[in-house]
């Protein structure tokens, strides 16, 4: 089971690895989904060489117990020989067939202890090969929910990212605009326009004043006929 143990290892370095020197969340998350799976596939290429064993050694041990089955047949025949020897009155024949026996009964005891070795051995490996398959159906989960994060993570960036653009841009406008207040362009238009009428006033004044200058200028005409006319 070291491997999971070696792989969570790795993806946490290269996460860490990733979070000093990317910067984008969704880069970020691309890595770590590219780790996963490059993580999985060596699971799996273990699992597959863990269950290849288990395979191996439930042939094995299927092996030893049909061996184990044929050295009892051979048992009771070796038997049967034997007391029908000795049934016919044969001792040295039925000698002959128990000893077999007893060789045959040795052979069988020796594939009984390999069979067991081999179930205890075959019960642990499938035991571990479960596991394994366990481990491996997390890690395609947690790829999975990841893919579907990174989904929601890119939408929710996308969305924060013009939201972050939009206060940038009110905040700019706020602080070109926090100088310029209404009530100080009210004043400026009212001097303007005072000026304005003062100026208009004046020149209003002007043209009187200068309509009296030119009244006294004028020469009155009759005036000027009767003192003319009592010269001569």
């Amino acid at each position: 089971m070291g491997i999971f143990s070696r792989i969570s290892n790795i993806l946490g370095a290269k996460v860490n690895d990733a979070l000093d020197q990317v910067e984008n969340p969704i880069e970020m998350l691309d890595q770590k989904l590219r780790d996963m799976e490059a993580a999985l596939n060596e699971a799996k290429s273990a699992s597959a060489m863990v269950l290849g064993n288990v395979h191996q050694t439930e042939k094995k041990m299927n092996d030893a117990l049909e061996r184990s089955k044929d050295w009892e047949n051979k048992f009771q025949k070796a038997k049967a020989a034997s007391e029908k020897a000795s049934a016919d009155g044969n001792e040295q024949l039925a000698a002959e067939h128990k000893e077999l026996a007893k060789e045959v009964w040795a052979k069988k005891i020796e594939t009984d202890k390999s069979y067991q070795t081999l179930k205890s051995t075959y019960e642990a490996q499938r035991a571990d090969g479960d596991k394994l398959k366990a481990k491996l159906i997390e890690l395609e989960e947690e790829i999975e929910r990841t893919r579907t994060y990174r989904i929601e993570a890119e939408a929710r960036l996308a969305n924060a990212d013009a939201g972050q653009k939009v206060g940038e841009i009110m905040a700019n406008v706020q602080t070109r605009s926090g100088d310029i207040s209404i009530d100080s362009i009210e004043r400026k238009i009212s001097q303007k326009e005072a000026m304005a009428d003062g100026l208009t006033e004046l020149a209003h004044e002007g043209d009187s004043l200068d309509a009296k200058l030119k009244a006294l200028d004028e020469t009155n005409l009759d005036e000027d006929f009767e003192k003319q006319w009592g010269k001569s």
